[in-house]
């Protein structure tokens, strides 16, 4: 029996919706796009509904319309890290489907959330079909193996300053809006979650907020960040951390 949590509601087509530019969806050509929008059920996951959960067998992938999802992990102590986040246009699930392995993370919905549920064997069956949607969906997962590398690697002793500007760097650039303050990084995100993501203390993650509020980088609201400066963030992105602070704890 379904979780109380999720409801059916009806698809909306390509042309009604904005994905991401560095989407999955986004990156088919719009007759792959409309056919795999067509494809499994529609579901709703309302904000904290678990979508799939780590070690568990993955059956069936989850193509995101609208909304977004946390994916989270377990760490050595025990403790559930957040990974990344994935918005309208992308999918989830699809590496369990693919190989036939458990799964490797867990996804919760960080807002109210639909999207399009996708048993396995029709998803193999689709991409078979359409080999250039299969194309896309490998070099998707080729991206999220990478982000999860330099994630891993920005968090091996890099000064938190320098974490920080490189996840808020990288989520502006995946799921930034424009407004008429900058750059809106679109993600419900609590303090909580933008430590876990910088791999950091809330404390140390709060005082390197407040230093790039007061130069004028960064305005932040509850649950809500803009970039204020992208081109200054960008170039502290790009610094590189003295060897000393690098094996720094």
């Amino acid at each position: 029996m379904r979780s109380p949590d999720i409801a059916a509601t009806p698809a909306r087509t390509a042309r009604e919706t904005t994905w991401h530019p560095r989407s999955l969806v986004a990156s088919l050509p719009p007759d792959d796009r409309e056919a795999l929008l067509l494809l499994g059920t529609p579901r709703r996951f309302e904000r904290g509904a678990v979508l799939m959960r780590l070690g568990e067998a993955g059956h069936d992938a989850h193509l995101i319309l609208d909304g977004c999802v946390k994916v989270l992990g377990g760490s050595a102590d025990g403790h559930t890290t957040l990974l990344a986040v994935r918005m309208a246009g992308d999918i989830v699930g699809e590496l369990s489907v693919l190989d036939g392995r458990p799964r490797s993370a867990t996804v919760e919905a960080a807002a109210p959330t639909r999207v399009r549920t996708i048993g396995g064997g029709t998803l193999r069956a689709f991409l078979r079909d359409r080999p250039g949607v299969g194309t896309a969906v490998q070099h998707s997962v080729n991206a999220k193996l990478r982000e999860a590398i330099g994630h891993r690697t920005d968090s091996s002793g890099a000064p938190v300053m320098l974490r920080l500007v490189r996840v808020l760097d990288r989520l502006g650039r995946y799921c930034g809006r424009r407004t008429e303050e900058g750059l809106s990084i679109s993600v419900p995100l609590s303090q909580a979650d933008l430590s876990a993501l910088v791999g950091a203390t809330e404390q140390s993650v709060r005082r390197a907020l407040g230093v790039l509020r007061s130069s004028g980088v960064l305005l932040t609201r509850y649950r809500s960040l803009v970039i204020t400066d992208t081109d200054r963030l960008a170039a502290l992105a790009e610094e590189t951390a003295p060897e000393s602070a690098r094996r720094r704890p």
